[in-house]
């Protein structure tokens, strides 16, 4: 029988938790969206709390009192619509979920809170503005791959974005049981007619229906396990220092920054 782990709200009970004076919430969010031919719609969500999983279980180790909250799986993908079954929430109801799990926090007096967000189109920092106001909770956000950025071309030839070398590597180490290689194409994507969009300074909602052909941006192919796991293990483990970080941090005025 495996153990009650005391970090993850969803196994703990009001025993145990009444116990335990948690210093840092940790919420994921993932997405439900195609992944080129070959990956499952869950692919975000399912990475990103794998990964928030490892990292509150390192940091908890390390005597961080860390919550796992429940994981968001719906996210925005209002560009992304035109592939079947592809699930969306428009931007204000990410907003609103976030201002009443906060207000939740806040009413439990747990004050810190670790966004881990598992979605590229999330544009959640301009949620974390709006907020700052709202609450005295205090809200950092990551985006779990930027955690392993330094590595993630010395572990992958061609990362890819959505559907690449990465996501189906860390897929293959996650549930290779949902991962049906021989169905992926290649990624390709259009070249915009537009310069600025072409150098990198002109931005549009990609309309990812025209942008590509299966909804996958990069090339799966050398796509390994090994692969996954040890982006996965690098980007959880500078989580977890972050969270252990967060835990020991004085909430003051100055937190989270040095005082003078």
């Amino acid at each position: 029988m495996s153990e009650i782990r005391a970090w993850k709200l969803v196994e703990t009970n009001l025993g145990r938790a009444e116990q335990v004076p948690y210093e840092v919430a940790v919420l994921p969010i993932g997405a439900t969206e195609a992944h080129n031919l070959h990956l499952p719609y869950g692919t975000d969500t399912m990475q990103v709390e794998a990964i928030a999983d490892t990292a509150c279980a390192a940091a908890w180790e390390q005597g961080a009192e860390v919550m796992l909250l429940p994981s968001i799986g719906v996210s925005v993908n209002e560009n992304t619509l035109e592939f079947p079954w592809t699930l969306s929430f428009k931007p204000t109801t990410i907003l609103q979920m976030l201002r009443d799990i906060v207000s939740c926090l806040e009413h439990h007096r747990l004050m810190k809170l670790l966004i881990i967000n598992g979605h590229g189109g999330n544009e959640l920092k301009t949620f974390l503005r709006e907020l700052y106001r709202e609450t005295d909770v205090r809200i950092i956000l990551v985006d779990w791959w930027m955690a392993g950025l330094q590595d993630m071309e010395t572990i992958f030839d061609d990362p890819g974005e959505h559907g690449g070398q990465m996501e189906t590597s860390l897929m293959l180490h996650l549930r290779p049981d949902l991962v049906e290689m021989e169905q992926a194409d290649e990624g390709a994507v259009r070249t915009p007619s537009l310069t600025g969009m072409r150098e990198g300074w002109a931005w549009v909602a990609r309309p990812w229906d025209l942008l590509t052909t299966h909804s996958g941006v990069g090339n799966p192919a050398g796509s390994t396990a090994e692969k996954g796991a040890e982006y996965i293990e690098r980007c959880s483990a500078r989580i977890s220092e972050l969270l252990v970080e967060m835990a020991n941090a004085p909430l003051d005025d100055w937190y989270p920054y040095e005082s003078d």
